[in-house]
């Protein structure tokens, strides 16, 4: 199977049915593959040969998703680009990828134009709009018509879409996927999510990162996808009640804005028909979880995940999502479950081996979703993938039932007078204080000590806190080396587009 069939099965199967409802327009499974089709056959006729990179750059939108298909259908790599990067940021991954020809949503084609002297590799240029200035319309790749049967040649080992990872520390890096690292991932989700094609997601993350298998995924199994262009919460609430929503995804960040909504308007909401609600991208806040859990009175299930693995790897599944229960069902809460189906997981001392419950170690993972490597960085992807395995970076621990609880980083684990220090524990305990909204804490150089803990917070609107309040708060929940030596109170937390904090930018305060 390659990601350029993705949905011709279902155009046989199911032609009328709707495939996707973008703003006010709607296209059935025959529509779109029919527009994949005449895109795939576009993108050949201006010269993209297997192997040839073409960029995406947008918001989520319905042609975004007909160029995830239609670019790998002829050999291509689709170069997924983040819309809020800045020119200069983006001409790195531009022209370290080798884009050849690249297609914008109308809002960004100033910005490439700004930098276009400056592509070493760029010859077409294609921009999302009805009328767009000087520059070639998409809907000029899909005029033409398109051959019965493609030409062959594309294996399941070619590479399929380059994408390039956050960036939270550095350049950032181009992860190589597959086709079969991608389909391989599409099975383990359809199968452990029992998805089929009386499925509705609604989908508001952006398309370019991993969790557009999601948005893919749907459509494999014939089901319908609903796509915003962006998140607005109480756009995102009526839509999932109008339209039936089966299951949806959001970052924490999103949950917390989609709670806080809830509770300033008091509005309810009908979400009898939603499977779950899936949260990923980083972990949740047990105490946002739990709160998030009694206002939608709907079940939850926790990915856990990373680009370089396509991006499976754990579940915490609906049923373990206890509120009420025994300590041990509770404290699942933290947890990012276990391995996914078809994907082999395991926490590792520095010695390669298991570890003991409780004992601390790195996150490793084995199968087909994991990556081919990093774009021209074999060193790096030398380091990343020992003997078939993917060290991941993500410090957990093991209990006596296999659950795997993240501690942290291995980047930002905190050494303070010798003693290690995981900023999530520190930041479980101050989501849990009544008055604040968000909190993040990283290490700050200090002579006594080494490194010392340092917090910021975002305080809830209305409120008012103290350093002392926060750091007094901290000191009662944690042993005296944990709590912070001092908070600094921000409007709002840094984040990258898939919702993770920057702490490279905390660190820049």
């Amino acid at each position: 199977m390659l990601l350029g069939d993705l949905v011709k099965r279902n155009a046989k199967l199911y032609p009328d049915k709707t495939a996707v409802i973008f703003k006010n327009s709607q296209y059935t499974y025959k529509e779109l593959e029919d527009r994949v089709s005449r895109v795939a056959w576009g993108l050949k006729e201006i010269g993209i040969k297997r192997g040839d990179r073409v960029g995406v750059l947008g918001r989520p939108s319905s042609q975004f998703i007909e160029l995830y298909i239609a670019i790998p259908k002829i050999g291509g790599v689709l170069v997924p680009l983040n819309c809020r990067l800045t020119g200069r940021e983006l001409e790195y991954i531009i022209n370290d990828s080798g884009i050849k020809c690249l297609i914008s949503d109308k809002e960004f084609a100033g910005t490439i134009q700004s930098i276009q002297p400056d592509l070493n590799y760029l010859s077409s240029f294609y921009v999302i709009s009805d009328k767009p200035e000087f520059i070639t319309p998409y809907e000029d790749l899909i005029s033409a018509s398109y051959p019965e049967t493609f030409p062959g040649g594309i294996e399941d080992d070619d590479l399929a879409v380059l994408m390039y990872t956050s960036g939270t520390t550095g350049n950032p890096k181009g992860v190589m996927l597959t086709h079969k690292n991608l389909i391989s991932i599409y099975i383990s989700r359809i199968i452990d999510l029992k998805l089929d094609k009386n499925d509705i997601f609604l989908n508001c993350v952006p398309l370019y990162h991993t969790a557009a298998e999601y948005a893919l995924l749907v459509l494999y199994v014939g089901g319908t996808l609903i796509i915003h262009g962006d998140f607005d919460p109480e756009h995102f609430l009526k839509d999932m009640e109008a339209n039936k929503v089966t299951f949806c995804l959001g970052v924490p960040a999103m949950v917390n804005f989609l709670v806080e909504h809830m509770e300033k308007t008091g509005e309810d909401y009908d979400f009898s028909s939603v499977r779950f609600f899936l949260y990923g991208a980083s972990p949740m806040p047990v105490a946002l979880l739990k709160k998030a859990m009694k206002t939608f009175q709907c079940d939850f299930l926790h990915s856990y995940g990373l680009t370089e693995a396509s991006p499976g790897v754990c579940l915490l599944m609906p049923e373990e999502h206890v509120l009420e229960g025994s300590d041990s069902e509770v404290k699942r809460l933290a947890s990012c479950g276990k391995e996914i189906f078809n994907v082999e997981v395991k926490v590792v001392n520095k010695g390669g081996a298991s570890v003991k419950p409780d004992e601390i170690g790195e996150i490793i993972v084995k199968g087909d979703n994991v990556m081919k490597g990093y774009w021209k960085l074999p060193e790096e992807s030398s380091a990343a993938i020992k003997n078939g395995w993917l060290y991941t970076g993500d410090l957990a621990t093991v209990d006596n039932e296999g659950y795997i609880f993240i501690v942290d980083r291995k980047k930002d684990m905190i050494i303070s007078g010798g003693e290690n220090v995981y900023p999530r524990e520190i930041e479980e305990v101050l989501y849990a204080h009544p008055d604040i909204l968000e909190a993040a804490v990283i290490g700050v150089p200090d002579k006594k000590w080494g490194e010392t803990v340092k917090a910021f917070v975002v305080v809830k609107d209305g409120k008012q806190l103290l350093a002392k309040a926060v750091i007094d708060f901290c000191a009662k929940n944690l042993a005296g080396y944990k709590k912070p030596a001092c908070v600094e109170f921000i409007s709002v937390l840094p984040r990258n587009p898939v919702g993770k904090v920057l702490k490279k930018k905390l660190r820049e305060y």
